[in-house]
């Protein structure tokens, strides 16, 4: 009886023991899951922080600033036009300012460089 005794003794120990080795493994992986999540959370953040810096630096190199500053660009159709040979070849311009486009040629009324006809003068007699 006293060796039983002492076998079911034993294993409530070794029980008891295991018990407090799942505790602290428990205990372990809750800190080491909390600083993971800290980590991922920091990391996160810091994406965030340079795609906001990288957003912020892609629209202050756009050309819609250049347009803020009072700079235009001139398109024919949907090109961006260049030079002055371009321009003379295209059918109609838009020059396009930082509050809209303004239309030029067979895109708008091109302004004419002779002077309108002049009436003509009935007969006198």
């Amino acid at each position: 009886a006293c060796r039983e005794a002492l076998h079911g003794l034993s294993a409530r120990l070794r029980l008891a023991a295991l018990r407090d080795d799942l505790d602290r493994a428990a205990r372990g992986y809750q800190q080491v899951a909390r600083r993971a999540a800290a980590a991922a959370t920091a990391q996160v953040d810091g994406w965030a922080r340079r795609i906001e810096a990288l957003e912020r630096l892609r629209q202050s190199l756009g050309y819609r600033e250049t347009l803020r500053r009072g700079y235009t660009v001139v398109w024919s159709e949907d090109r961006v036009v260049t030079r002055k040979a371009q321009a003379e070849t295209a059918t109609g311009l838009q020059i396009e300012f930082a509050d809209g486009r303004l239309a030029l040629g067979s895109a708008g009324a091109r302004p004419s460089r002779k002077s309108p006809p002049k009436p003509e003068q009935g007969s006198l007699f």
